[in-house]
This record gives structure tokens, C-alpha cells and sequence, in this order.
């Protein structure tokens, strides 16, 4: 059974604390008011919004005002329709309404018993009090469809129908009121007026204005959330407003705190979502996943996984349900309270976040692509001009900060990046410098969590344009020189990337970046410029790209002209002070220390490209010219200081190959493919300093440094000459420890390089040598050497004898490092001869050796040829 009450006027009514809404009750008292026109549609004020937005006590309110003019003296009735029970039936429908409608109206006969006859009743009493002049005021409170009210709606315009609902309903001839929360003042006058009303002559919300603003906006100025606040308060007298403030804000959810025993939020809110369908229910637990205060319909669509046809019809029905609302065109929000509820929802329901978190984080990566593209080129896929895009940055952006932030947690700062860099787009377009350089450094800093080269590259390069936009060029030079330097990092990762195109993208980042450097900085940092540019060209070489890159190389430096630069201009040595001549011994010294002295000792990353190393090469070879030829051993000692000078010259030069390889694999190709050619006739001017003094030892021992050390650089073929005229030194003196060990060494080499046949050739000529001077560990590595060779040339049996005779040689000698890569190819030659488990035992051996040795390298390079081989052991 429905109950419907008479409206009161406001001086009868019982006293309720209404305020903050005067400009929605004038309108609604326009509608109520009968004098008005009311030719057409029956006239309806239809008042919709969130729940606990205050419809019932605005109705209220205007209902009594409305019934103390003396308008509807016809009658004025309130009814609760229960629209948004719990459980369906117990919504109240207008067969439950007619009979004690007629009855609060004063109907005069005896009512139908139908429902039928009821509503005949019901709609005869309303004409006949129209045609009499007196209209009635129906107001509809509560009401969740229109299949509640449809039937009640007067059908003479001279009555008044006032209907509230959480929807917004589509109501023949309604005009609706869209009922938003209070301003901030008038939510604090709803907390004062209500707190005096339940506890008279209270003086805290005097006493703490600060605290009951705050409060205020914790509860989301939503009506019923401030009245619940207010009655917390008035049961705790010594709670100030700002400790319940400090209480909401630090609890988990609000909505915990805000519920009074008689009164809850969440319950409230509860109501709304079970009216919603599945689909509307699933959008809604999604929407806090937005970080941003406001989401668009597109992003909605993305977070939902459908289409925008689909998200648009969901959004709209969550509208209607006014638990989401209108923040623009195509933009929608929610309450504070109300995404907090949603967020309760999302965590009880099990709904995937992080794919619809991800999904959301894709949509505005593609929205700041097109916003670059957009910038850069005047159009792209999604914006028509660049007004176009900076007009959707500037309603986007909190949602894109929140976004970049939210990337930022989830330490996905490449997102956050790519979103970034849109902004700074954005910024640089418009030449607003300080926010352009905040973006770019917070570019930088994401790319730089994400090793990005190419992103650290474009984030510097926008720091350095901010500064220079600004007018601070000293910040500006100092930004460039630290593009310039970062420029080493960013090509040695595209020297270490797999696919030539992604080396070359790198490249055209550095070339980009060398030339703006170079633009603003002119000859300050000239040296390290050609620097890069040699670089640049150095791996587009190595990498085989195209001439693009070939021309970018380094520019003729100048030579040093004076002493101020802080080397003295190469000239003839004077080591006298006086006229005369000096020896021809003395002046070939002072070359020698000369080149010594001038060869440059500075890092391989930043100014590798040093033209004293030419000038130090040229005193060099001044000196190996005044050494004479043909020289008797006698004669051969005085000159023995320059030797030695001039090897010394020629071994430092070769320290910076050990150094390379300390600096990352540029480094390594900047030393073999630029500087070791140069070492390489360093040594050759050493080495035949000594041959001139008849030194074939220290000739020699110099090949065999340059040797190894070109062996360790990978430059195989340079390791093989320099070994091949060790080794033709050695035999001539009849050294055969030195001999074996240049011919194994060049079997080595020539095996990394697969040519067996030579390998094979060598070893086979060392192994016996080596073998002869009881040097069995080194014999054994060129046994194995051999039987790689002639596995390599598919002749399993011929290695299996070098590999067995290999692994005795390295027991003999307790060399377990060589025993291993023994058991290694004895395993390959054994299965390729048809005795697999003999190669199970042999790579089982292998494997334990290199687990019991303290070698970390070996083991790994061990564990990774078995797996190679398909003998993966536990």
C-alpha cells in the first residue's frame, strides 16, 4: 500500500534545514506556478540527479512554498514511489497509488474496488477540479521509470506534476532540472544551519572555518553526505569539524565514515547501480581507472574494450542514472563519493584492471602520436589542423599528466615518454619556454629509465631549444655540450643494435643532434664534434650502411699553430742551446722521446680523434730514419736508448686496446677500426729499429704483443701477419718454444676466421714443435685446435685422433682449461663416428671441469656450447 501525504506549507510543515538552492527553486516555482501559461503540453517539473543530491528536499521545499501561495487549492500530494528498492516488488506502481490518492483528495463517493475503476476515479476527480478551478499539485518523489508515473500524470495542464528521480526520465511534456551539488559556500551553510538545528547554540563551525571547509569538500558537497557529517558531529561534541575532516581523509574509503546508523552513503549509491544493466554496471566500476578528473567518450571505449558506438549508448544510460555526469562535450566525470563506491565495487568484483589500465595507457600513447604528427606535419589520422590539437591538450591535459604519472608507478616509463613528448610538442609549438624545458627534463628522465637513446637524445635536444627559445643562451651552450656528449652513448647503441634500420634511425638521431650542437656551439667544442662525426661514420661503415652517413666524417683539424693551446708546434728538434750540430744519435734520441712525449693519453670516448698522434708518429719515424743500416754489433749499442725509446712509444699506443674494451663495444671499433692500423705502423717503425741493431729477439717479442693484442681485439687476420713474421724471426734463430707458439697461435686465428684448411695446415706444424720442447700444455691447445679444423673440414676421424691425443697431452700437463675444450670437440668427434655415449661421457666431463674451476667464463662459454649441441645436463 502506497502512502500518500498532504503537502504542508512551509509555515505548517515541520522545520527542515534547506539552503544553496535558490536558483533551482525559482525555476521549479516557475513551472508550479498556475498563473503561468499553460497552453499546450500538460506542464511537469521533472527533477533529476545523483543520489543524495538533495531532489526530495528541493520537491519539499518548493511543494510547501508553492502550497503556502495559495496556488493548489485543489489539493498537493507527496508520494514515495520506491522507485529504487532492493527488491523490484516493492517498487510502488500507480495501481497502489489511485485509491489512497483519491482519498487524501477528498474524493466524495464510495471507490471502485479495480484498479481499472480507481484510475477512472482518479483521473474524473482531476478534470472535474480543473474545470472548477482548483488545480492539485502531485509530487511524484522517488520514481525509477516512467511506467511509475505515466499513468498518474494529470492529463488537464491546469494541475502540476513534480517528479524527482536518480534517472533522467523521458517524460511527455516535462521540463527537466538537473540537480548538481552545492557550491562550496552553500555546503558550508547546510553544515552550520543543520549542526544548530540539531544542537542549538553551537559555536564550532564558527570556530573552525578552516576544518568545515575542508569537511565540506571531503563529503564532495553532496547534500546527504554533509547532513550525515553534521549529525556525526552533533553526536560528538568535542569533534571539530576539521579532526572529522582529518578522519575521512585518512580512512580507507570515505564511505566507511560517512553512514549514521540511519543514513549511509554507500547505501544510497547501492540502490542507483543495481538499477544498472550489466554492461552500464561494468563501464561504471571502470571509469576510476581514469586517472584524470575527466574521461571522453573515446578514452571510455577504450577502457570498456567496444566500440564508441556502444561506449556512447552505455555512457549515456550511466547519465540518465546520474551516477556519472556531463563535464563537456563528449567529456564525463563522477562524484568524489561516487568513484570511491565504484572503486569499492571494482575490487570486490574481480574486474581485469590491468588489461583496461593498459588498454587506457594505449589510447593516449596513439592520441600523443597524432599529436606530434600533428604539430610536425599540420595533419594526422585523428586532428584535422593544429588548432585542433591544441585545443584537445588543453581539455586532456590532467588526464594526460595523470596518465604519464599512473605509467610512472606502474615503472612504465616508456609510456610515460611517449605521452610526454607530446606535451613538449605541445609547449615548443606554442613557445611557452618554462613549461617547454620542465617537460623535456621530465623526458629525459623517463627516457633515461628506459636506456631510450633516441628518446634521451630528442628530451636533451628540447632542453637545449627551451633554453635558447628563453634567451638563456649560456644554459643553452652548456645544454648542447651535454647533447654532444651524450651523443657517444647513443651510437655505440646503434653499433650494438641487431637490424641495420634501427641502427640507421639511431645514426640520424646523432647526426641530428651533433649538428644542432655544433650550430649553437660553434668552435667551442669543435674537437668533439669531429669526433662524433667520426664515430658516426666509423659504425655506419662497420654496419655497412649507406654513403648517407660517409660524408658526415671528420673535418681536416687544424694544426696547432703556437704554444698556447699547450703543445709547442711540431718543428726540428733543437736539444742544444747552442750552433752546433748535435750527433746524429742524439737528435734521433730527442725524436724518439719527442714521439713518446706527444702521444695523447685521453679517453677513447670523448677525444679519441687527437691530432698530435699523427704529429707523435712523425717524430717516430724521424727517429727510425737517422738509425743507420747495416750497423755492426759494436756499432749497434749507442743506438739501443732509441730502440727502446721508440718501443716504449709503440707499446703505449697499444695500451689503449685494453683500455677499449673497458669502454664498450664503440670503443672497441673506434680502436680497430680507426686507431690500430696506426699502432700497427708504430710497431713496424719499432721493429725495424731493432732489426736495424740486430735485436731479432726484440723484434720478435715486439710482433708478438701486437699479435695477441690484435688477436684480442678480433682483428684476426692483423693477429696472423703480426704472428706469421714473429714466427719467421723465431725459426730463423732457432727458437722452437717460440716458433710452436706463433704457429699455434696462428692456427687459432685462422680457425676463428673458418679456415680450416690453414688452421689445420699450422696446428699440425706446432703441435710436434711443442711437443719436441716439452711445452705439453700448449701442444695439447694446438692438438685441439687441430681436431676442430678437421671437424670443421668433415673429418670426424681425423679429429677424433687429434682430440684424444689433445686431451692427453692437456692431463699430462694439468691443464684443465685445455682439457676442456679437449673433451669438447673429442664429444663431437665421438658422436659423428657413431659413439654417443662416449660423447655424453666426454661433454659430461667437460661440464664438470668447467663447474669445478673458478672460472665464471668458462663455464658459461662450456654450458653454452653443450646447449648448442643438444646436450642440455641437469
Amino acid at each position: 500500500m502506497a502512502v500518500v501525504e498532504p503537502i504542508l506549507s512551509t509555515d505548517e510543515a515541520a522545520g527542515e534545514v534547506f539552503v544553496g538552492r535558490g536558483a533551482e527553486t525559482q525555476e521549479v516555482l516557475s513551472v508550479l506556478d498556475p498563473g503561468q501559461d499553460t497552453t499546450g503540453m500538460v506542464v511537469a517539473s521533472s527533477v533529476a540527479g545523483l543520489a543524495g543530491i538533495g531532489k526530495t528536499a528541493l520537491a519539499r521545499s518548493c511543494a510547501a512554498e508553492a502550497v503556502g501561495r495559495g496556488w493548489y487549492r485543489g489539493g498537493a500530494v507527496f508520494v514515495d514511489l520506491n522507485g529504487y528498492a532492493p527488491n523490484p516488488a516493492d517498487q510502488v506502481m500507480p495501481e497502489h497509488v489511485f485509491a489512497p490518492m483519491l482519498h487524501v483528495l477528498g474524493f466524495p463517493g464510495r471507490l471502485d474496488t479495480s484498479a481499472a475503476g480507481q484510475a477512472a476515479q482518479y483521473h474524473q476527480l482531476l478534470v472535474e477540479r480543473a474545470a472548477t478551478g482548483r488545480p492539485v499539485l502531485l509530487v511524484l518523489d522517488n520514481a525509477s521509470s516512467t511506467a511509475q508515473i505515466a499513468d498518474l500524470m494529470p492529463r488537464s495542464r491546469a494541475h502540476r506534476a513534480l517528479i524527482t528521480s536518480r534517472h533522467t526520465l523521458a517524460t511527455r511534456g516535462a521540463r527537466t532540472l538537473e540537480l548538481g551539488t552545492l557550491s562550496p559556500a552553500a555546503a558550508c551553510a547546510l553544515v552550520e544551519e543543520q549542526l544548530a538545528f540539531l544542537s542549538p547554540g553551537e559555536a564550532r563551525i564558527r570556530h573552525d572555518l578552516e576544518g568545515t571547509e575542508r569537511l565540506c569538500r571531503m563529503c564532495g558537497h553532496l547534500p546527504l553526505a554533509l547532513h550525515i557529517a553534521t549529525a556525526l558531529l552533533a553526536r560528538d561534541p568535542n569533534q571539530t569539524p576539521g579532526a572529522l575532516a582529518d578522519e575521512l581523509a585518512r580512512a580507507r574509503s570515505k564511505l566507511d565514515v560517512l553512514d549514521d546508523g540511519e543514513r549511509a552513503v554507500r547505501a544510497a549509491f547501492e540502490l542507483s547501480y543495481r538499477r544498472l544493466t550489466p554492461g552500464q554496471a561494468r563501464l561504471f566500476r571502470l571509469f576510476p581507472l581514469n586517472p584524470g578528473p575527466h574521461i571522453a567518450t573515446d578514452a571510455a571505449a577504450r577502457l570498456i574494450d567496444l566500440d564508441d558506438d556502444q561506449t556512447v549508448r552505455l555512457i549515456r544510460g550511466l547519465a540518465r542514472a546520474h551516477v556519472v555526469e556531463r563535464a563537456g562535450a563528449g567529456v564525463w566525470r563522477q562524484h568524489d563519493l561516487m568513484r570511491a563506491y565504484a572503486i569499492e565495487l571494482l575490487g570486490r568484483r574481480g574486474d581485469d584492471q590491468g588489461a583496461a589500465s593498459n588498454r587506457l595507457i594505449e589510447h593516449y600513447i596513439a592520441m600523443a602520436h597524432d599529436v606530434m604528427e600533428t604539430v610536425h606535419t599540420g595533419t594526422s589520422a585523428t586532428f584535422r589542423t593544429v588548432d585542433d590539437v591544441l585545443t584537445w591538450c588543453d581539455r586532456e591535459h590532467p588526464n594526460l599528466q595523470a596518465t604519464i604519472s599512473m605509467a610512472a608507478t606502474f615503472d612504465d616509463s616508456d609510456a610515460a615518454l611517449r605521452i610526454q613528448e607530446a606535451l613538449v610538442a605541445v609547449h615548443a609549438h606554442r613557445h611557452h619556454t618554462a613549461a617547454w624545458e620542465s617537460a623535456a627534463r621530465s623526458a629525459e628522465r623517463f627516457a633515461r629509465e628506459t636506456n631510450d637513446h633516441a628518446g634521451t637524445c630528442r628530451a636533451l635536444h628540447q632542453v637545449m631549444l627551451a633554453l635558447e627559445s628563453a634567451g638563456r643562451e649560456e644554459e643553452a651552450m652548456q645544454a648542447a655540450t651535454t647533447l654532444l656528449r651524450f651523443q657517444h652513448g647513443l651510437i655505440e647503441a646503434a653499433l650494438q643494435t641487431e637490424k641495420p634500420i634501427d641502427c640507421q634511425r639511431l645514426l640520424q638521431h646523432a647526426v641530428a643532434a651533433v649538428a644542432e650542437s655544433e650550430r649553437l656551439l660553434g668552435v667551442r667544442e669543435r674537437q668533439l664534434v669531429q669526433t662524433r662525426r667520426e664515430h658516426i661514420a666509423l659504425v655506419a661503415r662497420t654496419r655497412r650502411l649507406d654513403d648517407t652517413f660517409q660524408q658526415i666524417g671528420p673535418r681536416p683539424p687544424r694544426p696547432p699553430a703556437t704554444a698556447s693551446t699547450g703543445r709547442p708546434r711540431t718543428a726540428q728538434p733543437k736539444a742544444a742551446t747552442n750552433e752546433q750540430t748535435q750527433s746524429a744519435h742524439e737528435e734521433a734520441a730527442a725524436w724518439a722521446r719527442r714521439a713518446l712525449e706527444r702521444l695523447p693519453t685521453a679517453s677513447l670516448r670523448d677525444a679519441d680523434f687527437d691530432p698530435y698522434a699523427a704529429h707523435a708518429q712523425k717524430a717516430a719515424r724521424r727517429a727510425l730514419a737517422m738509425i743507420p743500416e747495416g750497423l755492426e754489433p759494436e756499432e749497434s749499442e749507442p743506438w739501443r736508448d732509441v730502440c727502446d725509446l721508440l718501443a716504449r712509444y709503440a707499446a703505449k699506443r697499444l695500451a689503449v686496446g685494453a683500455t677499449s674494451r673497458t669502454l664498450g663495444q664503440l670503443a672497441q671499433v673506434i680502436w680497430t677500426g680507426r686507431t690500430l692500423p696506426h699502432v700497427v705502423s708504430a710497431y713496424d717503425i719499432a721493429v725495424q729499429a731493432h732489426e736495424r741493431i740486430g735485436d731479432p729477439t726484440a723484434q720478435a717479442s715486439l710482433l708478438t704483443d701486437l699479435a695477441r693484442e690484435s688477436f684480442a681485439s678480433g682483428d684476426y687476420g692483423q693477429a696472423i701477419r703480426s704472428h706469421g713474421r714473429a714466427a719467421t724471426i723465431v725459426e730463423a734463430i732457432g727458437d722452437k718454444v717460440r716458433h710452436g707458439e706463433a704457429l699455434s697461435d696462428i692456427a687459432h686465428a685462422h680457425l676463428l676466421l673458418k679456415n680450416h684448411g690453414e688452421a689445420a695446415e699450422f696446428a699440425a706444424r706446432a703441435a710436434p714443435l711443442l711437443t719436441s720442447t716439452n711445452r705439453l700444455g700448449a701442444a695439447g691447445r694446438a692438438l685441439t685446435t687441430l681436431a676442430n679444423a678437421n671437424y670443421g673440414l668433415d673429418r670426424p676421424h681425423e679429429a677424433l685422433s687429434a682430440a684424444l691425443s689433445a686431451e692427453a697431452h692437456a692431463i699430462s700437463a694439468d691443464d684443465l682449461h685445455g682439457r676442456a675444450a679437449a673433451l669438447l670437440v673429442l664429444g663431437l668427434a665421438r658422436r659423428d663416428t657413431g659413439d654417443a655415449d662416449g660423447a655424453s661421457r666426454s661433454w659430461r666431463h667437460a661440464l664438470r671441469i668447467a663447474r669445478r674451476v673458478q672460472d665464471g667464463y668458462l663455464r658459461q662459454a662450456t654450458e653454452t656450447f653443450l646447449k648448442s649441441v643438444g646436450y642440455l645436463p641437469t
